[in-house]
């Protein structure tokens, strides 16, 4: 009966109901962009749809890049303001941060426009360098969808974040749809189509902030602090987007797009466990950084990883249903994504349950060092096996090498908060 009651108040309690708000909202989001991903698979060739999600794969590496640590301190600073009460202070925040992502993405997307013939050739596996003209474009467009509902979710507004990503997915659709009426059914729509759907989340993201916060005048320190807390945030973030979406930019460069385009698949399916716990990890994020008590850190860790255990159990159904599911959906033609798509989500199981204490190790412990440090460790090793294993085993080697690496992470960091909350001293 205890063991009854115990489960209801973690299913029930205020951290599990607003990441149900946001990973309801967010799968929606993603469900989305399933659906555009599958109209594609639909529409384009194999090859095209894999240029395509060479291209999807880039922007988000170049977005993640740029991020420098600033949204996840933006949430730090603008929590602790919030909770003393100081919408001022959290404003001046909020500004800084927000400059900052915008001139790093600037900056980077321009690189790309300076030599798009050696990106469209080594990371899109394409000659066509009108693609990387399409990722520079985007990946600045993306900006407002990207840095907003850090914003949204720093002052607790977690329905809108969810609205802001639906604002993106859904005209997505709709843009495509329209376009093909009219234009040929190809590469460029498709990535037209993402281009235009860049422009309402800018709309709706000022429509919920306002633009008071951009008249705010901000002292020089203000960046300095975002700088120095984000330093090692930015170094695991940088490296983290490089790692995270290695998988799809070496096998661009090792294999040729049909394998990318069958690992695309497999890594589109898989992402709706990402979302749940990035829904996850920005809920416990704005609590682990108000709490300022030991005990109440530690009873938060233990009752929170308890939490990712249904989450793991839906991991393993998934991979139970995954053939039927691939081949009812997509056809014969994807049936290698079946197996990449099991051993993917195999790999995100140590990922998930270890959300809880790389988020303490951040917000709570406020060593951000620890995550940062290990990230030069983490890229090496995704790199390394990548390498090994694409050459082995072709479009299921990335997975298994995310497989390796995200465990070693998992353990990594529950040393880290053994030692730190439950070690006697």
């Amino acid at each position: 009966m205890q063991l009854v009651e115990k489960a209801t108040k973690i299913l029930f309690n205020g951290t599990s109901k607003d990441t149900f708000t946001l990973f309801i909202g967010n799968s929606f989001s993603a469900f989305f962009g399933f659906i555009f991903v599958y109209i594609l698979t639909q529409k384009l060739t194999v090859a095209e749809f894999g240029i395509f999600s060479a291209a999807a794969n880039l922007i988000i590496i170049i977005s993640s890049f740029t991020d420098l640590g600033i949204t996840t301190a933006m949430i730090n600073f603008i929590s602790v303001k919030l909770g003393a009460n100081d919408r001022a202070g959290a404003e001046k925040y909020l500004k800084a941060s927000f400059i900052l992502r915008f001139l790093s993405i600037l900056i980077v997307s321009g690189i790309v426009l300076l030599i798009p013939k050696y990106v469209a050739v080594n990371f899109l596996s394409t000659n066509d360098i009108s693609v990387s003209y399409w990722v520079s474009f985007i990946s600045i467009g993306l900006t407002a969808w990207l840095t907003f509902p850090y914003i949204m979710m720093a002052y607790k507004k977690f329905w809108p974040s969810v609205f802001l990503d639906w604002s993106l997915g859904i005209p997505r659709i709709l843009y495509f749809l329209a376009l093909i009426i009219f234009l040929p059914t190809n590469l460029n729509t498709a990535l037209l189509a993402y281009g235009l759907s860049t422009i309402l989340p800018i709309i709706y993201g000022f429509s919920v902030i306002g633009i008071k916060f951009l008249k705010v005048k901000i002292e020089k320190r203000k960046y300095i602090e975002l700088v120095k807390f984000s330093g090692w945030l930015g170094v695991n973030r940088i490296i983290s987007s490089i790692s995270g979406r290695l998988d799809v930019t070496m096998l661009a460069n090792l294999t040729n797009a049909v394998v990318v385009g069958e690992y695309s698949i497999a890594s589109r399916l898989s992402s709706f466990i990402i979302v749940l716990s990035s829904s996850l990890s920005s809920v416990l994020s704005t609590r682990f950084a108000r709490f300022n008590d030991k005990q109440n850190e530690r009873r938060y860790l233990v009752k929170s990883t308890l939490f990712t255990i249904p989450i793991i159990l839906g991991i393993i159904v998934w991979i139970i249903i995954a053939k039927p599911f691939v081949l009812v959906l997509f056809g014969q033609k994807y049936f290698e994504s079946i197996k990449i798509l099991q051993y993917l989500l195999v790999s995100l199981i140590p990922f998930i349950f270890s959300t809880p204490a790389v988020t303490a190790i951040v917000h709570s412990m406020r060593k951000p060092v620890f995550i940062g440090t290990f990230s030069f460790i983490q890229i090496a090793l995704i790199f390394i096996f990548n390498l090994y294993f694409t050459k082995l085993f072709g479009g299921l080697g990335p997975a298994i090498a995310l497989l390796i690496s995200n465990t070693i992470f998992a353990i990594y960091a529950f040393v880290i908060v053994f030692n730190h909350y439950f070690r006697q001293k």
